[in-house]
């Protein structure tokens, strides 16, 4: 079991704290276990959806074909690369 060693806390309105005493007895759980459980449960949605893509099939396929075109790097971008490698470390 993990070691529950942190507090949050958290100011609410009494009619907010009604509806979550309300949603929690209907659940049969605490108010703090049901505000912890939704709290974990959308952060953890929150964080899979910040790290995940999703595409289309078809915009699947047009990101693919992006990556396999060749490159076509704009001449101030190649310029300033061949001045870049001109430069010596210093230590």
């Amino acid at each position: 079991m993990t070691t529950k060693d942190r507090r949050r806390e958290v100011r609410i309105s009494a009619s907010d704290d009604n509806l979550l005493v309300e949603a929690a007895g209907l659940t049969g759980v605490s108010v703090s276990d049901f505000l912890l459980d939704r709290a974990i449960s959308d952060a953890a949605s929150m964080v899979e959806a910040h790290h995940t893509i999703r595409l289309s099939a078809e915009s699947y396929e047009v990101f693919l074909a992006a990556l396999d075109a060749p490159v076509d790097p704009p001449e101030a971008l190649v310029e300033q690369s061949r001045r870049a490698r001109q430069l010596k470390r210093v230590d």
